[in-house]
């Protein structure tokens, strides 16, 4: 109860206690040094791209993508663990959508890269 009236009057005096009032960040939140682009040219049309992003994610990363061509195009998500192993997980997008896909990729795996193909 003590506690609860402490907060209360830090709270109405506007001062923040360190570690209660600021909220904990998602694992889908994307700031801007941790925001990550790649392309995969298309064979068809010529000069065309199949673009991507992702963030920082902890333990899941949502991969988003914009298919500019006129085929499937299989990309590869490139996932690295702490000890430098890399292992693939693989999205294949329809010619002309666009759209988002979540991957679990662990607590401890980064997004490396995202590259075209699904074999390293």
């Amino acid at each position: 109860m003590k506690i609860g009236k402490t907060l209360m009057a830090a709270s109405a005096l506007g001062i923040a206690l360190a570690g209660i009032a600021a909220p904990a960040a998602s694992a889908d939140t994307v700031s801007a040094q941790g925001k990550h682009t790649a392309s995969i040219a298309c064979s068809k049309p010529s000069g065309k791209k199949s673009n991507y992003s992702w963030g920082d994610g902890f333990t899941n990363v949502t991969v988003y993508f914009n298919n500019h061509c006129s085929h499937k195009v299989s990309a590869g998500i490139v996932v690295k663990d702490m000890d430098g192993a890399l292992s693939v997980q693989c999205m294949t997008t329809n010619g002309g959508t666009s759209g988002k896909k979540k991957f679990h990729i662990g607590a401890d795996h980064t997004v490396a890269r995202i590259q075209k193909g699904c074999k390293l």
